[in-house]
């Protein structure tokens, strides 16, 4: 079966999710790095992301509790929730239904 590329789902279908910090080892070096790991997963399927600081997001505790936060709002109050990368540049869209898009650089894993 071929990977789907979009989250597109309904809060009502998100049956966990699980937001963490987490140290990986990175692509271009020996060293460590710090990343946000979010694992969806819906009726449809799991997904699972890794989302690393940048300029537009720099802390990754204000990134994992705006995830955290959205994704729980959504499930309680049956938000639509779409999670698209653009790969080429290694960005994530994140948007919740009320609550608005925040662009990431990251990747689907």
């Amino acid at each position: 079966m071929p990977r789907k590329k979009k989250l597109k789902t309904n809060g009502n279908s998100i049956q966990s999710f699980e937001v963490a910090e987490s140290k990986i080892k990175s692509n271009h070096s020996d060293a460590n790095i710090d990343v946000v790991l979010l694992r969806v997963s819906t009726s449809d399927g799991e997904y699972s992301y890794q989302i690393h600081r940048d300029a537009r997001a720099p802390d990754l505790s204000q990134i994992k509790t705006h995830i955290e936060n959205s994704l729980q709002r959504a499930k309680e109050e049956f938000l639509n929730v779409e999670i698209s990368e653009y790969s080429e540049r290694d960005y994530l869209f994140f948007k919740v239904q009320s609550i608005g898009q925040q662009q990431y650089t990251g990747r689907r894993v």
